[in-house]
């Protein structure tokens, strides 16, 4: 099955309706439950106010609903009501996280990172699967501008493979985690990465460095439609092949990081865990300076094109100021509110 999402806009502004591809056409299914159930006996208004609550705009609260909106998302597949197609459809992010974290688990890329920053490879990397927590209200979708923050000279895209919790699960084991994957989507983790460099030598995850935008999309896929072998993954800068890699370069699978993710919390239905940077998939490994206007187009076997032009850079805002130190290296002085 795929899923998206559209952006439609109303006498009430623009809003957010989940697509399942059918056969023939995309479907919007809100639309497709409505026209179900006003051919079962139900009121116009009540048609309306069941489609609503179980394919609201959110594909996160959508999947919360479980089994009730996947058999939904199906149903709409199959029928394809002619009412309910979408031709041609303004795609946004196919998902808006309930929560977001993203692993690095690709090694040439992670390898090649640390002798970017003169660093050995750290041991941990091989010993579990490590991640930080990014932002889930910085998404955005395909053909939408990326944001060039005032503090950053440096902007990156990370091409990245996006796995989609469908049910909740605590504790999993490699075995039993793929049964809570919904399916996969792109996943662009885009970075700033002079400040990220700099940000990180404090021993922290990035935040300034990647807190301003990441992108998904166009499509979820789930597993039954896609390649256990592996999936192609390929990066582009204005029209120029800039990486060609595979999935199964991972040391750590998605089911182990399904799995690790998973131990001592709760997966909520639309988390999202990233792969980390494919091999290849960033300009570390090129060299390359970014420019704004640039087009980059990311695109995994299966999982569609996600593409988008880099913004211009904003203004600088206020940046902080290196704290004045004693001569034995402290803080010459302390602050509370200001």
């Amino acid at each position: 099955m795929k899923l998206a999402r559209q952006v439609v806009e109303d006498v009430d502004g623009k809003s957010s309706r989940i697509l399942v591809m059918g056969e023939h056409a995309w479907i919007d299914v809100r639309s497709a439950v409505r026209h179900e159930a006003e051919s079962r006996g139900a009121t116009p208004g009540g048609a309306r106010r069941l489609a609503e609550a179980l394919v609201p705009s959110s594909m996160s609260a959508a999947l919360a609903g479980g089994a009730a909106f996947l058999d939904a998302a199906r149903a709409a597949a199959e029928d394809e009501p002619e009412m309910a197609r979408v031709v041609h459809p303004n795609l946004t992010n196919a998902l808006d996280p309930a929560t977001y974290r993203d692993f690095m688990v690709f090694e040439e890329h992670f390898s090649f990172g640390y002798r970017w920053q003169d660093k050995p490879v750290p041991d941990v990397l091989y010993q579990m699967p490590i991640s930080y927590a990014g932002d889930p209200r910085s998404f955005i979708g395909p053909g939408e501008e990326i944001p060039w923050p005032g503090y950053t000279e440096r902007l990156d895209y990370e091409l990245e493979l996006g796995i989609v919790i469908g049910a909740p699960g605590t504790d999993l084991t490699p075995d039993e985690a793929l049964d809570h994957v919904l399916g996969l989507t792109i996943l662009n983790d885009v970075s700033a990465r002079d400040i990220q460099a700099r940000e990180m030598t404090g021993a922290l995850g990035p935040s300034k460095g990647k807190h301003f935008a990441c992108v998904t999309g166009p499509l979820i896929v789930t597993l039954d439609e896609l390649s256990r072998d592996g999936l192609r993954m390929t990066a582009r800068v204005n029209g120029e092949t800039t990486c060609e890699t595979s999935s199964a370069e991972m040391v750590w699978s998605v089911a182990e990081i399904v799995a690790w993710a998973s131990q001592g919390e709760q997966l909520l239905p639309g988390t999202l865990l990233g792969s980390g940077t494919c091999n290849g998939g960033s300009t570390i490994e090129t060299g390359r300076v970014l420019a704004p206007g640039d087009v980059i187009e990311l695109e995994i076997e299966g999982l569609g094109v996600l593409s988008n032009v880099l913004g211009t850079p904003a203004s600088a805002g206020w940046a902080p100021t290196e704290r004045e130190r004693t001569p034995d290296g402290k803080a010459a002085r302390h602050r509370f509110l200001r």
